[in-house]
């Protein structure tokens, strides 16, 4: 009985440990921050942009938010990866000028991939939105790669 005790006990750590590593090594899920709302215009001119840029395989949805750039990224912080972006505030950075607004920016991989380029899964985090208009709101990317 000690035998089977022992060796049904060695299963589950050995499952808990592999069920850690792939949490570890393929990243976090992707979660909709909560109360963000799909933004269908900002997600067709990212679409249309895509298309326009040859990236048939991207493909970008727009979802937005009132609450704080930081709120947000604390909630990405803690179920994907940060990409550090040259010329991106990132989460503690100071944001880059654009006209007259003051934008933050940071990214995160969902997949476990080593950057944006090799990522099939990832969110950029920006505030404020830019598109045909400038927005106070936070945006969220997310921009899946299709093969």
């Amino acid at each position: 009985m000690a035998k089977i005790k022992k060796s049904t006990s060695r299963s589950i750590v050995g499952m808990a440990f592999l069920v850690l590593w792939a949490a570890v090594v393929f990243g976090g899920e992707w979660k909709l921050y909560p109360g963000a709302k799909l933004d269908e215009p900002a997600t067709q001119e990212s679409r249309d942009a895509a298309a326009a840029a040859k990236m048939a395989h991207v493909r970008p949805t727009v979802y937005t938010t009132p609450d704080s750039f930081a709120q947000v990224c604390s909630f990405y912080q803690n179920i994907a990866t940060e990409f550090p972006q040259p010329h991106a505030s990132g989460t503690t950075g100071k944001p880059k000028k654009y006209e007259t607004y003051d934008l933050y920016e940071a990214y995160f991989i969902f997949d476990g991939a080593k950057d944006l380029a090799g990522s099939k899964l990832w969110v950029k985090v920006q505030r404020p939105l830019i598109g045909e208009d400038v927005r106070d709101v936070t945006a969220i990317v997310l921009t899946e790669k299709k093969p």
